[in-house]
This record gives C-alpha cells, structure tokens and sequence, in this order.
C-alpha cells in the first residue's frame, strides 16, 4: 500500500506483554489494499510516526493497554 492509499490508522493491543508483541500499528486502505501490520519498535516506525505526525487530527492512543483492543488513531475519532 502507498502512503496515498492509506485511510485509516489502528492501534492494537494485546495481552502478551511484557513479553510478545503487544502493540501493533495497522494502517488501512480502500477494501482491495492488503491491510498493514507492523510491531511498536520495528525498523522504520519512527520514520511512520513523523509521516503520520503530519495527518490532520492524528493523535497516538491505547500504547499502554494491556489488553485486547482496537484504538482509531487516525482519521480522528473525536
């Protein structure tokens, strides 16, 4: 998917924490696009989060759930 493409951005948490992998960000794109998941800490992630800095209403929510959920971080869900 290009950055273009992109239509909405996710957090996802889990429960495995402290030990797996806990945090995800999931960035979506129109209904035929492969949706794209990548861990909190992977290579380029904060490359990402400068990018998505720059979206209006962007705000980063739910890092420090510990459990399983979703957390619309962009478009804005206020």
């Amino acid at each position: 998917m290009l950055l273009k493409d992109l239509q909405r951005i996710v957090i996802e948490t889990n429960d495995t924490g402290p030990w797996g992998m806990d945090v995800w960000w999931v960035l979506e794109g129109p209904p035929d696009l492969p949706i794209v998941r990548f861990p909190q800490g992977a290579t380029g992630e904060d490359k990402f989060i400068e990018y998505a800095s720059t979206l209006d209403g962007f705000a980063i929510r739910g890092m420090n759930s510990t459990r399983n959920a979703r957390f619309e971080c962009w478009p804005n869900p206020d």
